[in-house]
């Protein structure tokens, strides 16, 4: 490595009361990171939590681990944690990595080798959701491969909604100079999109690493209104990104109708029966007034919510089937 106090990397860990994975997650990192050296940075920011984390990450750093511990005195929400691991990243790229989530075997080797060959805004990871074991749940596909992308558009329209999954987005901070400004996008439960937009739009080239290289603990955050969430606060975003910094919002609105036709109407289809983590909300009165514009709003999640169950997966299913044969899913 250059004589350089700056990092090429840095992850950070945002954590609150969830000691038992934090373990899993940081062992995941560190295992990877240790051989980079000064390369890689890693931060752990602690939102005040009750249990025992922080005696975790110091178990970790007496063991020789070098981490950067932040310790939040009182507990200011996630958006606020997520905020404090960006300020505090010293590193030209920035993975913002969940407690909870898994960096599989070679990531870090993929991910430094990318971002040495070349400049990247965002640079998206494969993941896949497991329940109880990671190796046994991983789904059986070919091995992944690295696409390059100089279009934005085709970049968004490949990762789409999982822009909002933040272990997944490795960010250019370099290229966001002092234009970001995440006030604009607290209280979404997506700031993280305030810096991840911005750093793909600025881009000459964005990458996509398709390989499993993330394991995400499946159905262990909830604790919001999905729908709220997915469909009023990120547009909340799009519209900041569109009005203060002039990003196209052509790329936004693709990404919408993927949402519509992929993850809110399988969500919904889904909640009917259960909520799970999330918080019961009404879907048409959330949904209607931001996506009443879009075909797709009408085709497939009215449908969702009004007709019989069993009808609506149908009619759903066969309708995602005819929007994959005619390219737009």
């Amino acid at each position: 490595m250059a004589v350089t106090d700056k990092p090429l990397l840095t992850i950070a860990v945002p954590t609150y009361n969830r000691a038992c994975y934090l373990r899993r997650s940081l062992t995941s990192v560190l295992s990877q990171s240790a051989g980079y050296g000064d390369d890689v940075e890693i931060i752990v920011s602690d939102n005040c939590s009750s249990d025992d984390t922080v005696a975790v990450v110091e178990e970790f750093i007496c063991a020789g681990h070098r981490i950067s511990l932040l310790k939040n005195p009182s507990n200011i929400g996630p958006d606020g944690n997520f905020a404090n691991c960006f300020q505090a990243a010293r590193g030209k790229y920035f993975l913002l990595f969940s407690d909870d989530d898994v960096l599989l075997d070679g990531t870090l080797d993929q991910v430094i080798g990318l971002l040495r060959q070349g400049e990247f805004g965002v640079v998206h990871l494969g993941a896949y959701f497991f329940n109880k074991d990671l190796v046994a749940e991983r789904p059986r596909r070919p091995k992944g491969k690295q696409v390059i992308y100089r279009d934005v558009a085709k970049f968004a329209g490949a990762v789409n909604i999982w822009f909002t999954f933040i272990s997944c987005n490795v960010i250019n901070r370099e290229l966001l100079g002092d234009s970001v400004q995440l006030e604009a996008f607290a209280n979404t439960n997506l700031l993280q999109l305030g810096w991840t937009f911005p750093a793909m739009f600025e881009a000459q080239q964005n990458a996509h690493l398709t390989d499993y290289l993330v394991a995400a603990q499946f159905d262990n955050s909830g604790g919001y209104k999905f729908c709220e969430v997915f469909g009023v606060n990120i547009n909340k975003v799009f519209t900041v990104l569109q009005e203060r910094y002039g990003y196209d919002g052509g790329v936004f609105e693709a990404i919408n109708r993927i949402t519509l036709k992929r993850h809110l109407s399988k969500y919904i289809l889904a909640a009917r029966n259960d909520f799970g983590t999330f918080h019961q909300e009404d879907f048409l009165q959330i949904l209607q007034p931001v996506f009443r514009s879009y075909a797709s709003y009408w085709v497939f999640i009215y449908p969702a919510v009004k007709w019989p169950l069993p009808l609506a997966k149908l009619w759903c299913k066969i309708c995602r089937r005819f929007a994959k044969m005619a390219g737009t899913l």
